[in-house]
C-alpha cells in the first residue's frame, strides 16, 4: 500500500513540474503556443495534480 502512496506522491510532484515548466513558458513574451493553449495547460496539470496529492493524503492518512 505504501507503494500506491508513493506513486500518488511522485504523479503530483511531475504534474506540478510541469505547471512551474509552463508557467515559465507564460511569462515570455514569444512563445509558440497561443497564451489561451498555455494557460489551459497549466489548468489541467494543477488540477491533476492537487487531486493526486489529495488522493496521496487521504490515503496516508486512512493508511496508518
Amino acid at each position: 500500500m505504501s507503494g500506491v502512496i508513493f506513486l500518488f506522491f511522485v504523479i503530483s510532484l511531475l504534474l506540478f513540474i510541469g505547471v512551474f515548466h509552463y508557467f515559465k513558458l507564460l511569462q515570455q513574451s514569444a512563445s509558440y503556443p497561443p497564451k489561451k493553449i498555455v494557460k489551459q495547460k497549466i489548468t489541467v496539470l494543477a488540477s491533476g495534480g492537487a487531486i493526486s496529492l489529495l488522493i496521496g493524503i487521504i490515503l496516508l492518512v486512512f493508511h496508518g
